[in-house]
């Protein structure tokens, strides 16, 4: 009989009772967000005001209206306030239209409601890009053209890969940048909205045409970070200092991409490598923050996130709403599935062996196994020597639990495709018709 302690005892009793236990993490939630809103001040942070970040275009939804700004005086800053809630998309600003006009339609520029604006802004003494006349104009649209030919064959260049090279098409009436300091620092900007939104503020011309190419990454810079964002920042640094300064696995988000994981990108990769479907549905039980939906929606599938613990499922929400992305997230147990039980792939990654601990959570998992109709299975298995399964209902070695999900699912084969970076063995498991 393994020794347990006075700890491990009453949460193996609890554990028996599910409405203490779920009131328990209720209560543990609450208490760890008020530590985290109690110490936010003793943070920095962190943020270099000039570093350049990668970011894929087509992540740059939405333009944020703002009556002035500072493209150079305001990096670094954290603003709270109601300065990012009006919104446009990007695609509806006349500039992006103009570039699609242009570069897609083939419209003169002096046919674009872009064109027409400029003019009638220079007209009345407003400086556009140097610009104070017609033919200073199509000095700057003849600009754009080459621009967006540099782009096409060359790719998208950083100003001080550009400035290294020196073969880069030079804008008119701003020489005294073109070989400064200035010039390399005149990325794309954006912000950071309360929500986590990355805001489009200056480069649209540079931005509309790396959407338009398909560029699959832009530098871009960030000037103001809405003081809601930093704090939720915190609460991710915070929760990391508690795993030992690791989160479970990477955030897809360009302003925490940095945080260090456990588990890095090894795992999607492998699935994908193995993985005929293109699109299609995948539910991803125990999804944590849910880094393996954001992955796979991104790859074109749709995607279920489900998850019971309530901190998993607020940074679940809060970095679903930061990336703007679709997937359906489900709150609560995995056995409650019962209104949708078909989906295309399943994702059983270091989470199953949880259900060999009791007898009920063994039954669960069957019944669960039964109801499920899928056409395939990614199953992580765990390692039968650990600790944690000492006193387990059941304890599996990896053949025999893939034996198991094929004699309690619609599935009939199974192939051992790779290990994750804990060594753990993963499994492809198929529904192959007769």
């Amino acid at each position: 009989m393994a020794n347990f302690s006075p700890r491990e005892i009453l949460k193996r009793i609890l554990g028996r009772v599910p409405l203490a236990l779920t009131l328990i993490r209720k209560v543990r939630f609450e208490a760890w967000k008020l530590k985290v809103r109690i110490r936010g001040k003793q943070f920095l942070s962190g943020h270099d005001p000039n570093r350049t970040y990668w970011i894929d275009p087509m992540k740059i939804e939405f333009s944020c209206v703002l009556p002035t700004y500072e493209k150079y005086g305001e990096r670094g800053k954290v603003i709270g306030g109601n300065w990012d809630r009006k919104r446009i998309p990007f695609k509806q600003l006349d500039s992006y239209r103009a570039i699609e006009d242009r570069f897609v339609g083939g419209m003169a520029w002096e046919d674009t409601d872009f064109y027409h604006r400029v003019l009638s802004e220079i007209s009345s003494g407003v400086d556009k890009w140097g610009c104070h006349s017609r033919q200073d104009l199509d000095r700057r649209c003849a600009y754009l053209d080459k621009v967006f030919e540099d782009m096409k064959a060359n790719g998208y260049r950083s100003q001080e890969r550009l400035l290294k090279d020196g073969n880069f098409v030079r804008a008119p009436f701003r020489a005294h940048e073109e070989d400064s300091l200035i010039k390399i620092e005149d990325e794309v900007t954006v912000r950071i909205g309360h929500d986590g939104v990355i805001l489009f503020e200056d480069g649209r011309h540079r931005l509309a045409m790396a959407k338009l190419l398909g560029i699959e990454s832009i530098p871009v810079k960030v000037t103001v970070r809405h003081a809601e964002w930093v704090q939720f920042r915190k609460e991710v640094i915070e929760y990391a200092s508690g795993q030992q300064g690791k989160l479970y696995a990477p955030i897809t988000h360009m302003d925490l991409a940095d945080m260090p994981s456990y588990f890095g990108s090894e795992r999607f990769e492998l699935l994908m490598a193995n993985l005929e479907l293109t699109q299609g549905t995948v539910l991803d039980i125990g999804s944590h923050w849910g880094y393996f939906c954001h992955r796979f929606e991104e790859a074109g599938f749709d995607c279920y996130a489900i998850e019971n613990a309530a901190i998993h499922v607020h940074f679940l929400e809060k970095l679903k709403l930061a990336e703007n992305r679709c997937f359906n997230i489900v709150r609560g147990d995995v056995f409650d599935l019962r209104e949708k039980v078909d989906f295309d792939i399943v994702l059983a990654l270091n989470i199953f062996h949880h259900f060999l601990k009791s007898q009920t959570t063994y039954e669960q998992l069957q019944q669960l196994l039964q109801r499920l109709d899928m056409k395939v299975m990614f199953f992580q298995a765990h390692n039968p020597e650990e600790t944690q399964m000492a006193e387990a209902y059941r304890n599996f070695d990896s053949q025999e639990f893939a034996a198991f999900i094929l004699e309690n699912s619609c599935l009939n084969e199974a192939h051992r495709i790779g290990r994750g970076e804990d060594s753990r063995l993963i499994y492809k498991l198929v529904k192959v018709e007769a």
